[in-house]
């Protein structure tokens, strides 16, 4: 999960545990830290299966556009999916991390919980 782009950073504090619990692997988040600032290549090189763009507050619209923006980057992961989420959902204790637990099992799963859970964009291959 990226949560910033300028600088890079890889989402943290309860983010990791958002996206175990939604039933995924955060290859590079630790639960409870900070936002940890990587480089593209240690990104590529934790080999994520699905890249979320989750960056703080932004809602999705803002988020899909931040990552469109960067989508050679995104791409040279080799990630097979790379998915803009409503940062907003995230980046806030309280009640509403569960929509974002379930936007997460939406994009982690799609096959049990179908696409789209209102909160999130996939960024076409190519």
């Amino acid at each position: 999960a990226i949560e910033w782009f300028e600088p890079l950073c890889v989402a943290g504090l309860w983010t990791p545990q958002l996206i175990e619990l939604a039933g995924g692997v955060d290859v590079l988040g630790l639960a409870g830290e900070p936002p940890e600032r990587v480089g593209w290549d240690v990104l590529a090189a934790a080999a994520p299966e699905v890249v979320i763009v989750m960056p703080r507050d932004y809602d999705l619209q803002t988020a899909y556009r931040e990552a469109e923006m960067r989508a050679g980057e995104l791409r040279a992961t080799g990630a097979r999916r790379i998915v803009a989420v409503d940062g907003a959902r995230f980046s806030r204790p309280g009640p509403g991390l569960v929509d974002g637990i379930e936007t997460l099992a939406h994009v982690l799963h799609p096959d049990l919980f179908g696409h789209g859970a209102g909160g999130a964009l996939e960024l076409v291959a190519g």
